[in-house]
C-alpha cells in the first residue's frame, strides 16, 4: 500500500535532512512544494539574478499568491498528488505542507498518509541559513515565519502533525527520531495486514 509522509515547519528546520534520509535509507521518492512554485517563478522570470534568500522569499510570496489568487489554498498540493498517483510511488516524501487544506486534501486521498513537524529553534534556523546566504537576516527570517503562521496557516498545520521531531541536536539524533517514527509506522501497517489477514479467515470458514 502507498505510503505517503509529509513534512512541515518553519523555514530551515531541517525538512531537507529529513528528506535525504527518507530516501537514501528507506528508498522514499521525494517531492517538494516549493518545486511547483518554482516551476511558475521561471516561467514568469522572477528568479534572475536573485540571491539564495531572495529566492526563498520570492518563492514564499508566489506560493501564496497561487493559493489567493486560485481560491484554493490547496492548488500546490492538487499537483503533487497528481504526481504521486501519476509515478505509481511506493513511498514518497512531501516537503513543505503549509495549510490546512493541503493536509486535509492529502488525509483525503492517500489512506497512509502521516504529517511530521520537524521543530527547530531560532537561533539554529538562521545560523543555518545564513550559512546558506551570506545575506540572510534574522529580520526577514521573522518575517517570513510570520507571514506562513498567520496568512497562510502554517500555525494550524502544525498542531495536526501525527509526529514531532526535535531538531535541536546531531543528525544522529535526528536519524534516531525518524527510525523510531518509521517503525512505529510500520508497525501499524503490519497490525494491519494481519487484521485483514484473520477477517479473511475468518470469512472463509
Amino acid at each position: 500500500m502507498l505510503l505517503v509522509v509529509g513534512l512541515t515547519g518553519l523555514a530551515s528546520s531541517g525538512k531537507g535532512e529529513v528528506s535525504k534520509y527518507l530516501t537514501s535509507k528507506y528508498n522514499f521518492k521525494k517531492l517538494v512544494f516549493s518545486d511547483v512554485v518554482r516551476e511558475e517563478a521561471k516561467k514568469r522570470g522572477l528568479l534572475k539574478d536573485k540571491t539564495y534568500e531572495e529566492e526563498k522569499y520570492v518563492l514564499s510570496k508566489l506560493g501564496e499568491t497561487l493559493r489567493k489568487g486560485s481560491g484554493k489554498w490547496d492548488i500546490l498540493a492538487e499537483k503533487l498528488v497528481e504526481k504521486i498517483k501519476k509515478g505509481e510511488f511506493e513511498k514518497t516524501v512531501v516537503d513543505g505542507f503549509r495549510s490546512v487544506e493541503e493536509v486535509n486534501l492529502f488525509r483525503r486521498e492517500f489512506e497512509k498518509f502521516y504529517l511530521i513537524y520537524i521543530n527547530t529553534d531560532e537561533k539554529t534556523r538562521f545560523l543555518r541559513r545564513k550559512a546558506e546566504d551570506a545575506t540572510a537576516t534574522i529580520e526577514n527570517l521573522r518575517k517570513r515565519d510570520q507571514e506562513n503562521i498567520e496568512i497562510i496557516g502554517l500555525g494550524n498545520v502544525i498542531k495536526m502533525a501525527d509526529f514531532t521531531i526535535d531538531n535541536l541536536g546531531s543528525l544522529e539524533d535526528l536519524n534516531k527520531q525518524l527510525d523510531k517514527i518509521l517503525k512505529t509506522i510500520i508497525g501499524q501497517d503490519i497490525a494491519q495486514l494481519h487484521f485483514l489477514e484473520k477477517l479473511v479467515l475468518f470469512q472463509l470458514l
